[in-house]
């Protein structure tokens, strides 16, 4: 169950970025150009912590995030998201089950050192991607944006079934 929510994470990160890339040159209008400068810190928090939390799970522990590049372009940051959700499937395929019964230790952003379970680690990061993306969506679609297809859980689901059928 864990591998298909990550494999769904990538999905849904493909379908952001697939309406984001284009976006790299924003239309003379402020307003605009603000509304980008937002959602591009909420793409790199949610590449920044998907890298982290894998990090973490891979026993690096690492108490700050990455500080990744603002001044980047929606396709650059995007590459970033894609590379990073891909490479925690190809993490979580290679664990056993025992993986995901076992607990992390690591150090928060303030310096607090937690254990969690590695299977609710991986449920959280999913979870928090997918709330980032929703604001993401929402934003686009305030400035016109408005033909992105669902990426709710459910709609990758029927995806993935009807490519097998």
């Amino acid at each position: 169950m864990l591998l298909n929510y990550l494999r769904y994470n990538h999905w849904a990160n493909q379908k952001m970025c697939k309406y984001l890339s284009p976006i790299d040159h924003p239309a003379d209008d402020p307003a605009k150009e603000n509304l980008y400068s937002t959602i591009k810190k909420i793409i790199l928090h949610i590449a920044d912590g998907e890298q982290t939390w894998l990090s973490r799970l891979n026993g690096d522990n690492i108490p700050h995030m990455h500080n990744l590049d603002l001044e980047g372009s929606f396709s650059g940051i995007c590459e970033l998201i894609l590379k990073n959700s891909s490479e925690f499937i190809d993490f979580i395929e290679s664990k056993n089950d025992s993986f995901f019964t076992d607990t992390t230790e690591y150090i928060n952003l303030k310096g607090k050192t937690f254990t969690q379970n590695n299977a609710e680690i991986i449920l959280h990061c999913m979870n928090h991607s997918t709330f980032h993306r929703g604001q993401v969506i929402n934003m686009l679609r305030n400035v016109g944006y408005t033909d992105q297809s669902a990426s709710d859980f459910i709609m990758f689901l029927r995806e993935r079934e009807s490519l097998s059928v």
